[in-house]
């Protein structure tokens, strides 16, 4: 399930946007001030921020820039009345999209929905109580996997054949939750999976000093 972070001052925003992703099945979580959102946001990860630059306790500029490179996954919306050609530049440089408000809802709608898109895990992938893949024989199902072994080898074929760096790896397993792991951890992790794969089927690649990528046979 796709998890969305609302900031926003507006309560008729505000309950638009919580119903709406709400009723198309994504967990929404509803906050109106930065200092609410940031701690959010270091306990726990967001697929989706959307978000108001203004807030009562400051500008959402200064929040972005301090989360963005330990959120690596998590797409951005900013909205704001400010929107001269300045204030559009900078917010894009810290957001996926931007929407100058008053804004018109359905093209609020379709923005997110874009947004979303991007975020749909791979359909070859379905997460439950365990990893599953279209071709059962990718796993030995004899051999148990640890919960961040399941969740590192969803994030390498969400980005199959793509290199996807220890950073990525640590982002997307670990979130901002602290102590992260390790490049040497994240290898131990990338060993075991390995021995419980089926190599016949896929293979991992170490691609040195980056990261790994996996690949169909």
């Amino acid at each position: 399930m796709l998890k969305v972070l609302i900031l926003e001052n507006d309560w008729l925003i505000l309950s638009f946007l919580k119903s709406y992703l709400e009723n198309k099945g994504f967990e929404v979580n509803c906050v109106q001030s930065i200092s609410r959102a940031e701690n959010l946001l270091k306990s726990k990860c967001f697929d989706l921020l959307l978000c108001e630059r203004i807030m009562a306790d400051g500008d959402v500029f200064d929040l972005l820039e301090r989360i963005r490179d330990k959120n690596i996954f998590m797409k951005v919306m900013l909205f704001s009345r400010k929107k001269s050609l300045r204030d559009r530049i900078k917010a894009l440089s810290l957001a996926n999209d931007f929407l100058a408000k008053p804004f018109n809802f359905t093209e609020l709608s379709l923005k997110i929905d874009n947004l979303l898109k991007l975020e749909k895990i791979d359909q070859n992938l379905i997460v439950e109580d365990s990893f599953l893949l279209k071709d059962s024989a990718v796993l030995n199902y004899n051999n148990h996997f640890r919960p961040q072994e399941l969740k590192i080898l969803e994030c390498l074929n969400r980005y199959k054949n793509m290199i996807v760096t220890y950073e990525m790896i640590s982002s997307y397993v670990w979130g901002c939750k602290e102590p992260l792991p390790t490049k040497k951890t994240i290898s131990v992790y990338i060993r075991r999976i390995r021995i419980k794969i089926n190599i016949k089927k896929i293979k991992i690649i170490t691609i040195k000093g980056r990261g790994y990528r996996l690949i169909y046979l």
